[in-house]
């Protein structure tokens, strides 16, 4: 189990286990899988009399079989009203009317149709997110990048030192008139050298932000970005916008900005300590919906982790896990909320409520 922080009072309880490679929870999840591959071939249009004798033996092996092809089958029923697989990756992961696809409002296939398309679809996911994972597109572009669950630390020709978070992609273009950094993905953490002839610029989004002698973090989503300072002061300025326009904003310490493709930057005050603790090797959740944890988490995970039941997505949660494990995160979760995690493969995780 991780350390849990308790919200309020700060303090943690530890209980320490030990995990390998042949615990009972690894042996389930192993089990779920293969029974959930044997679902998909037995049921597919194209099983054949040997699939069938194989699959009959593998069932009669063990009643551990029989019991896991079971909760497969449910499983698979379950799988038709999965809602945005991306917690908390958009507006609509967020809204309780937002509408769930289930197969009555699908084109009518047959059942083994349909089985086959979802198991395409999770190759295409998997596929796109292994492009993704190495660099994708940004990868060609990037002078730096890290992969998924990878941390990186650079320092630049000028001295300034950069911090790079899970899937990161950034474009470095140092020249006599502008150090300019483009954050292409992801999320950094930078360190400036002083050197005031040459300002210091972190093109990010629909926006910049510049460094007046500095230590700051910027990340973006996709959807917004967010500009943290841990010292000195940073100017943030949407594209196109005045110094001293709404598109514009100064920050001190402790301070965040955030924007999107509205004119306006949101501003306020942010434990700059919990924000950057990925720096540390941390995660830190305070009392956050679960829908923003498993978001996170998944930053640091192979693949995707969806809610089977919208209803547990606004569990509240708080602890402090370390980036290289986040199986003991989702333990946490199982063991301390009314959810149960089911591992399906190591590239899709399934969160439900528990019975």
């Amino acid at each position: 189990m991780p350390d849990i922080t308790d919200a309020t009072s700060g303090t943690a309880r530890s209980t320490k286990e030990t995990v390998n490679s042949t615990s009972p929870h690894d042996q389930d999840d192993a089990l779920i899988e293969a029974a959930t591959s044997w679902f998909v071939r037995i049921t597919s249009d194209g099983v054949t009399d040997e699939d069938r004798r194989a699959f009959s033996v593998w069932l009669e092996k063990d009643p551990a079989h029989r019991l896991a092809y079971s909760k497969a089958e449910s499983l698979w029923d379950e799988l038709g009203g999965i809602p945005d697989p991306r917690p908390g990756a958009n507006a609509s992961a967020q809204q309780p009317n937002s509408q769930v696809v289930t197969h009555e409002h699908l084109p009518v296939r047959s059942r083994s149709q349909w089985r086959q398309l979802a198991l395409a679809a999770s190759l295409v996911v998997v596929t796109v997110l292994g492009l993704w994972s190495v660099g994708g597109i940004d990868g060609l572009r990037a002078d730096y990048a890290t992969t998924v669950g990878e941390t990186q630390q650079v320092t630049l020709a000028d001295g300034s030192i950069v911090r790079l978070n899970t899937d990161t992609a950034l474009a470095v273009a140092l020249s006599e008139a502008c150090r300019c950094v483009e954050l292409l993905r992801g999320e950094a953490f930078f360190t400036v050298a002083p050197d005031p002839q040459r300002p210091f610029r972190v093109m990010a989004g629909d926006g910049t932000a510049q460094a007046l002698g500095t230590a700051f973090n910027v990340r973006d989503t996709g959807e917004t970005v967010t500009v943290a300072v841990a010292e000195g002061r940073v100017r943030v300025t949407k594209t196109g916008a005045t110094t001293d326009g709404p598109g514009s904003a100064t920050l001190t310490a402790g301070s965040m900005a955030q924007y999107g493709k509205a004119d306006e930057i949101e501003t306020r005050k942010v434990d700059i300590a919990a924000l950057t603790a990925w720096r540390k090797g941390r995660l830190v959740f305070t009392n956050r919906p679960l829908r923003d944890v498993v978001s996170e988490l998944d930053r640091y995970r192979p693949g995707v982790t969806l809610f089977l039941d919208t209803a547990i997505a606004d569990e509240r949660f708080s602890g402090v896990f370390v980036l290289d494990d986040t199986d003991k995160a989702l333990a946490a979760i199982e063991a301390t909320l009314p959810v149960d995690v089911v591992r399906v493969t190591r590239f899709l995780t399934l969160l439900r409520a528990r019975d």
